[in-house]
């Protein structure tokens, strides 16, 4: 028998890191506010494929150290990526992580259905 999707999945992602990332609800207010283009930067009049600390802590009304403690934790799961402009930090929604655990979530779904007949 093959490797298992979750060890398949560990190469792309930590599922524990993930998990203990998505329990906390501010964290989860985070990559809801990561994953809304509308929320997006603009720097010098180009768009910026993210957003800076200092809007996420004015747009879900947090201290700027917790915010950049939870973006920590975000980003160690994979969660979330980042990309640097001068001083600035642009921080944006990892899809490839959120699809991976959403595969995981399906193949449980999959492996139940198939249990059942």
């Amino acid at each position: 028998m093959g490797p298992t999707i979750q060890t398949r999945l560990r190469n792309v992602i930590d599922l524990d890191l993930v998990f203990k990332a998505l329990a906390d609800p501010l964290r989860r207010s985070l990559l809801e506010t990561l994953s809304q283009k509308q929320y997006f930067c603009t720097l010098d009049g180009e768009a910026v494929d993210g957003i800076c600390v200092q809007d996420l802590t004015s747009i879900l009304d947090v201290p700027q150290s917790t915010i950049s403690r939870h973006l920590a934790l975000l980003r160690q799961a994979g969660l979330v990526g980042h990309q640097q402009r001068g001083p600035w930090h642009y921080y944006f929604c990892n899809p490839d992580a959120l699809h991976a655990v959403n595969s995981w979530i399906d193949s449980l779904q999959s492996t139940e259905a198939e249990k059942t007949c």
